[in-house]
């Protein structure tokens, strides 16, 4: 069950780390096209800005529903995990 839980957090982690460095290699690009072009200072930092909003927005439509099978698969373990395991114990200390 652990084994189970530890490969789904994995799972979504690695995602999200994909997901993160594909967008920042994307602004990487976009922000030296504005510069090669003569876009520089705030203008470029609000196009930018346009640029990460649009591309966060296109990920969560794109791995939305993935996400959430994920969380929902997790949560269900996680409630197998409560229902099924021993009651821990506390150990007794004595003096």
């Amino acid at each position: 069950m652990e084994h189970l839980f530890n490969v789904l957090v994995g799972l979504l982690v690695g995602l999200f780390s994909l997901i993160v460095a594909s967008i920042a290699s994307i602004e990487y690009v976009a922000r030296e096209a504005l510069q090669r072009i003569g876009i520089g200072g705030q203008a470029q930092t609000a196009l930018l800005a346009l640029l990460l909003l649009a591309l966060v927005v296109l990920a969560l439509r794109i791995f939305g529903r993935f996400f959430g099978i994920m969380i929902a698969v997790l949560l269900v373990i996680v409630l197998i995990h409560a229902l099924a395991a021993p009651a821990l114990v506390a150990p007794s200390v004595s003096f």
